[in-house]
């Protein structure tokens, strides 16, 4: 690695690789002067672009758009990067068209989160996750990941990237742990600039269409917040905010960085005022959010450490403000946000126009208006997009074999292999020839989801198959690829004795994929995997099974965060931490195999960025800092919290294991007794929404569908004359639209996965938050009962139009008749008749 990470006693001020520029900034005045203020309002404007079209861009002179995660030209998952270049071409078209009559012109610009390759667009290169990178203790490699990620975001006619993550995650609860490199500031701080260099490389080469913009984000803080919570609050001090969580900002924006995106979390600390002089507080209790944060937007960033670039925020990012909603963004504005990311139609609509209204009343300042401007234009000028052509013509735009091209996917592969992590090599079981036959198991060993993650072609990286990554090989396909089917056997449930011809079972196991909000912990749950999920249990029980049938098992373990797996090892000759591998599990088995003359092929490199656990508690164990005094709220490492393997932990073959791991009983490690649900409330069982901590699904059949389909949690489904969209409600896309356009039926059940059912007595009752938008007078919505019986929601249940509502409903009227328990696997459905338009948002059953 390089240098150390420097000490910082105050905010360092930014000395940035792309300077101002003279005549740039006089040109940038000279706009800044004609532009009306609808003009200036539209570039802070940024809709997803699935709620925009080439019209309102020309009316409300918008600056930029953003696809979401899972979010793609015509809702086609598989569109091309000519495809995304001519939607890309349509909006900067609008936009010329726009300025035609004025004397001057501003380009739009397409943002996407490419944040582990360009993982949105189809036969992209899929990179590991951060996690993973942050193990490989390479920052060259880091810069070669950016240079190719931007080499494909511009074969698609886009110009900026939401990338890099640069948080320093210190709670595993946290579901976007594996977004960050390391609990370690360090790396990220040798991580960050080079990803941006590799992203828009120099001053001059950012004005070519060969590069994009970078974004650090989320500032600041996001991954030291109370209990791991997503948007939760972080109450660290402000010199701990600065040299734990600050400096892979400090590095990445010294590298020319032009974007930052600020952070959906508080930060509870007094200097964070409250700039609206109690307006704030008299709409909700001041909740110090980053997005309202004058101090840390302005007063830090922009003032103190004179970035010059612009602010974004994060998707409704407003929302959350005191003084703010979905459709009122005016005390973000004057806290320091530049760009307003608001995705849905209806919001940004009346954010436009509100922010208009604001200033005219004098709530927002015009020189706060030309700010915000100012650096929109400088950023586009750096990024020269007044000289690029127009996306179609650029010199890589629609060219497919850029996407996941071979020399792309060697750097990647060349990744999984350096950040694999071996935790355990008994008798150097390590590396396996490839003459040998082996035993595959494991219920990700040929599962692309698991093997991707979160954020890979859709959101929450859920509801793709093999056949949505091509060119990709998942470990069993690249485990063929190496020693031949021939030599693989799959172990079968039936099998109740070892193979004689073969000695070594290779298991893969791993988490589910997920993003935020899906991602996080429960306060109750515990690190421990095989508690985690039913199909997690049953890997750990295949794991032990086999080393009792006397296999030696190698077990492989793809996950998004540290977790406890302390039996998994004891019961396995070899561990491999194998995180979030991306697309190429090649890179696997080309560590795990001996080459073809017997060699070692490629040995093992990485070394742990974050400490493992003992116990299944162990949640917030952090590496010491120098200098440094960690929070009282952080696990003392040096205690009962001590890791299993500490930071920095990592066997090669050439450095054979020896007495390395610590807690060793006779050879087995200890195991922790601890409750894996600790202090659970158990009277209030959520279904759906933000607050779920059961597993189910959503399911919709009606009068124009064949068969029942499942709801999609990534994106919109359209039938005939009915659609089914996921819409913000407490969090981002936590809730589902329903429109019926015609007189049509449907009905969304809720299903509860495997055998689980849901038990009530006459007292219990169902909450249903929803949000009923239109209804005409002959149509009805109703829950059906497990009976099939209707029960009416009445008009003053859904009224007024357009506001949630908490409907509840008692056991006593779902029972119909059955003495103990609501259904078997549908507690409920939903079903409505006729023409009208609703929200279903959290669903939860309260035990009396």
């Amino acid at each position: 690695m390089c240098k150390k990470t420097p000490l910082y006693h105050d905010w360092p001020e930014v000395a940035s690789q792309i300077r101002q520029d003279v005549q740039q900034e006089l040109n940038i005045e000279h706009i800044l002067r004609q532009m009306t203020l609808e003009e200036k309002v539209g570039q802070m404007i940024q809709p997803d672009h699935r709620a925009v079209t080439e019209a309102d861009i020309h009316r409300c002179k918008l600056g930029s758009v953003l696809n979401g995660g899972g979010g793609w030209p015509q809702d086609n998952r598989y569109a091309s990067s000519s495809e995304w270049a001519a939607l890309s071409e349509r909006y900067w078209q609008a936009t010329e068209a726009m300025f035609s009559k004025r004397t001057f012109r501003i380009p739009f610009m397409w943002a996407t989160d490419a944040v582990h390759g360009h993982n949105n667009a189809f036969m992209a290169t899929v990179f590991p996750h951060n996690i993973g990178l942050g193990a490989a203790r390479d920052p060259e490699l880091i810069r070669k990941i950016g240079q190719i990620t931007a080499t494909e975001i511009a074969a698609t006619g886009l110009d900026w990237t939401f990338a890099p993550t640069v948080a320093t995650p210190r709670h595993y609860n946290w579901g976007r742990v594996y977004e960050g490199y390391s609990e370690d500031p360090e790396v990220v701080w040798q991580y960050a600039g080079k990803m941006v260099e590799g992203l828009q490389g120099t001053a001059t080469e950012l004005k070519t269409d060969h590069k994009v913009l970078a974004t650090v984000k989320h500032w600041i803080g996001d991954g030291g917040t109370e209990e791991g919570v997503d948007r939760g609050v972080n109450r660290y001090s402000e010199n701990e905010l600065i040299n734990i969580h600050g400096p892979g900002y400090f590095s990445a924006l010294d590298a020319g960085a032009q974007t930052v995106m600020a952070s959906f979390n508080s930060w509870e600390n007094p200097v964070n005022y409250d700039h609206g002089e109690g307006k704030c507080a008299d709409s909700g209790d001041y909740n110090y959010k980053i997005h309202g944060s004058r101090y840390l937007l302005t007063d830090v960033l922009k003032t103190k450490m004179g970035f010059d670039g612009l602010v974004v925020s994060d998707w409704s990012g407003h929302a959350e403000v005191c003084g703010c909603r979905h459709d009122h963004a005016n005390y973000a504005v004057n806290a320091g946000i530049d760009i307003l990311m608001v995705p849905e139609r209806e919001d940004w609509q009346a954010v436009y126009h509100n922010l208009i209204d604001g200033v005219q009343a004098g709530e927002v300042s015009i020189a706060r208006i030309d700010d915000a401007v100012r650096r929109i234009l400088r950023v586009k000028m750096r990024a020269g997009l007044w000289e690029k052509p127009a996306p179609l013509v650029r010199s890589l735009a629609g060219n497919q074999s850029l996407l996941g091209a071979p020399e792309h996917r060697e750097i990647a592969r060349e990744a999984v292999r350096k950040s694999l992590v071996l935790l355990k090599n008994n008798n150097n079981l390590l590396p396996l020839s490839r003459k040998q036959k082996v035993l595959l198991a494991g219920s990700a060993a040929d599962d692309i989801q698991k093997q991707t993650g979160g954020w890979s072609l859709t959101w929450q990286g859920t509801e793709t198959t093999k056949a949505d990554f091509p060119g990709a090989s998942t470990f069993k396909q690249a485990l063929e690829a190496t020693i031949g089917s021939g030599n693989i056997s799959l172990f079968g449930d039936g099998s109740d004795e070892k193979e004689a011809d073969i000695d070594v079972a290779i298991v893969v196991i791993g988490e589910s994929p997920y993003a935020e909000m899906a991602g996080d912990l429960k306060y109750w749950q515990s690190l421990e995997f095989s508690s985690l999920h039913r199909i997690y249990q049953q890997d750990c029980d295949l794991v032990i099974r086999l080393n009792q049938l006397g296999y030696k098992v190698v077990t492989i373990l793809y996950s998004g965060r540290p977790l406890y797996v302390n039996n998994e090892i004891n019961h396995s000759e070899a561990f491999v931490a194998a995180w979030l591998p991306g697309s190429e599990a090649v890179g696997i088995s080309d560590v795990l195999l001996r080459g073809t003359s017997g060699e070692v092929n490629h040995d093992f490199t990485g070394k742990l960025a974050f400490s493992w656990p003992n116990k299944k508690y162990s949640k917030v164990i952090n590496r010491d800092r120098p200098g440094i005094a960690l929070p009282d709220y952080e696990q003392d490492i040096h205690g009962e919290h001590a890791p299993l393997f500490a930071y920095g932990y990592g066997l090669s073959y050439c450095a054979p294991q020896g007495d390395l791991i610590p807690g060793l009983a006779d050879n087995k490690l200890l195991l922790d007794s601890a409750d894996s649900k600790l202090d659970k409330d158990d009277s209030v069982v959520s279904l759906f929404g933000v607050d779920a901590d059961t597993e189910c699904r959503l399911l919709v059949y009606g009068s124009m569908l064949k068969q029942e389909k499942e709801v999609s949690s990534n994106s919109g489904m359209a039938f005939d004359g009915a659609s089914i969209t996921p819409v913000n409600y407490k969090h981002q896309q936590d809730a589902r639209r329903v429109r019926v356009e015609r007189e049509q039926s449907l009905t969304i059940s809720l299903e509860l996965e495997g055998d689980d059912e849901i038990c009530v007595s006459e007292n219990d009752y169902l909450e249903l938050d929803i949000c009923v938008r239109d209804i005409l007078s002959d149509s009805s919505i109703s829950i059906v009962a497990a009976d099939s019986s209707l029960l009416s929601l009445e008009k003053w249940q859904m009224s007024p139009l357009g506001q949630w509502k908490t409907v509840k409903l008692y056991g006593r009227d779902l029972l119909s008749g059955q003495k103990s328990k609501v259904g078997h696997r549908r507690p409920f459905s939903l079903h409505c008749e006729g023409p009208s338009e609703f929200d279903i948002g959290r669903i939860a059953w309260v035990l009396a």
